[in-house]
């Protein structure tokens, strides 16, 4: 074989062996793991908590997390028209629903939505209920900070503490009306780790084995 040729094809094995080591550190994803504790309808307010798996360290290193949430609302409005002059107008009940780490390191996740608007006309000293209105909502953060990564990797689960806040809203015109909620909320969510993926040591060593034997082949037929 020409010795040219044996240093090429010597060569191209190595930049095959690092081709493929890189390839092996490109970035996996790992996910998504919907929580093994998700809130269901409550009387708001309430305070609860989403728990993950942790990332799994011997796959790799944690390089992102993506933390997807989704919260629902049943509600129902009441409206008292406390004037002798009559009232129209609307009312919403809004609702927040917010998600933090125990340290304190996230971006304060928050789920933060209107139910539907309840339409009224009160006469005078009327009371009006409204029927159930739903709504759901959802938010979405990306984390790339030390501190998050570090606190999601390792063994067993990481514990979110959720909690919520709502108020009713009301606009109107005439009389003097005042609006009041009682409302549920429900929350889950999604935990998507990227990370970057251990090379495998044994097709790393293989290839380079093959690029040494063509080396020392290429140099022996130059002597």
């Amino acid at each position: 074989m020409n010795r040219r040729l044996v240093l090429v094809a010597a060569f191209a094995v190595v930049a095959c062996a690092v081709g493929i080591a890189s390839s092996a550190n490109a970035e996996s994803i790992s996910g998504p793991f919907a929580t093994t504790t998700p809130i269901a309808y409550s009387a708001t307010n309430w305070t609860g908590s989403l728990s993950f798996p942790k990332f799994d360290s011997s796959l790799g290193t944690l390089t992102e997390v993506d933390l997807a949430l989704t919260g629902g609302m049943k509600t129902v409005l009441t409206v008292e028209n406390l004037s002798p002059a009559g009232s129209t107008g609307h009312a919403n009940t809004h609702l927040q629903i917010t998600v933090q780490d125990a340290d304190g390191n996230l971006i304060a996740p928050q789920i933060d939505f209107m139910s539907p608007s309840y339409n009224f006309t009160l006469a005078s000293n009327e009371t009006l209920t409204s029927g159930t209105l739903t709504k759901s909502a959802s938010s979405y953060d990306q984390y790339f900070d030390s501190a998050v990564l570090s606190e999601f990797t390792g063994p067993g689960t990481i514990v979110l503490p959720a909690s919520t806040f709502v108020e009713a809203m009301i606009a109107y015109s005439g009389g003097n009306t005042v609006a009041t909620q009682v409302t549920q909320a429900q929350l889950t969510g999604t935990v998507t780790y990227h990370y970057a993926a251990v090379p495998e040591p044994s097709t790393f060593a293989l290839l380079l084995v093959g690029a040494v034997g063509l080396l020392v082949g290429a140099r022996r037929f130059r002597g």
